[in-house]
């Protein structure tokens, strides 16, 4: 089943790519999704930031460690997080470990 339903996005990415991505980059009063890097609507392998919902093409990601795009092309695979909400994530966490172990040192007795 798995495989039908990836069939079937690939032959509906493959239609927009044909049909209807040069029509929105034509013309400019279309609001056509671009990739959050590059800023471009160029065909390719897209992935789907799980957090902020912003679309990117995954080859504009240079970071290491992402893996292949088949891994997040998956229904149960990785969950894609884009470098601003990664930043974002690492410094939420941060800012409330430092929280926590400053409010943990400050209760105890003395």
């Amino acid at each position: 089943m798995r495989f039908l339903l990836q069939g079937v996005g690939n032959t509906l990415k493959r239609h927009y790519e044909t049909y209807l991505l040069e029509y929105e980059l034509a013309h400019d009063d279309v609001d056509g999704e671009c990739c959050l890097l590059c800023h471009s609507s160029a065909a390719g392998d897209w992935v789907n930031c799980g957090i902020c919902g912003e679309w990117a093409h995954f080859g504009c990601d240079r970071r290491q460690g992402l893996g292949a795009f088949k891994d997040y092309a998956k229904t149960d695979g990785l969950e894609y997080i884009c470098p601003h909400c990664s930043v974002t994530n690492f410094k939420k966490k941060q800012s409330v470990a430092n929280g926590y172990s400053q409010g943990a040192m400050s209760s105890r007795p003395l």
